[in-house]
């Protein structure tokens, strides 16, 4: 919350476009991708961490290849694409709009929906035997964590209490 209440003020992350997010998105990981094949040319493995986690580990089962720091760069990029699709979707805009944002009933619902749809997608784990499959659904569910939270839901949340509003009127 303390998060959230400190960016509310940044009004950068609410006025850039969805091509700078995505630019930025892109930048990030071209450079991450660039620097680690040129390590790569260079003889030095970035994963060597795993390799040597399995081998000590008294349980191998318990070393996952989302801890390394390409599925965290990852992670992190995918919650910067989403949360720039949400800020800049039609869905974010029209909720934004209306004045049930400040109401407390339509926050409550909104934290409620968001915490079941992200112990939803906290259910689903990336299949691991195949990196670059696990690499690319890690980034889509990374990207669906803010795209859900904050631009479907509080837009499904408005348009069932404006149908609401509309009825008792």
């Amino acid at each position: 919350m303390a998060v959230a209440k400190t960016f509310q003020h940044v009004r950068c992350i609410y006025q850039a476009s969805f091509h700078q997010y995505l630019g930025i998105t892109f930048f990030l990981f071209s450079f991450t991708l660039g620097f680690y094949l040129l390590l790569w040319t260079f003889g030095v493995d970035l994963l060597w961490t795993l390799e040597k986690a399995q081998k000590w580990c008294s349980n191998p089962e318990w070393v996952h290849i989302d801890t390394t720091p390409f599925a965290s760069l990852l992670r992190n990029l995918g919650i910067l694409f989403g949360l720039g699709l949400a800020l800049n979707s039609h869905l974010y805009q029209e909720s934004s709009r209306l004045k049930q944002g400040q109401q407390l009933p339509f926050r409550l619902g909104c934290i409620a929906a968001s915490l079941l749809i992200l112990h939803v997608f906290d259910a689903f784990k990336p299949p691991s035997h195949m990196q670059l499959l696990f690499y690319a659904l890690s980034f889509c569910k990374s990207a669906a964590v803010p795209l859900a939270t904050v631009g479907l839901i509080p837009y499904c949340l408005s348009q069932l209490l404006a149908t609401q509003d509309k009825k008792a009127a």
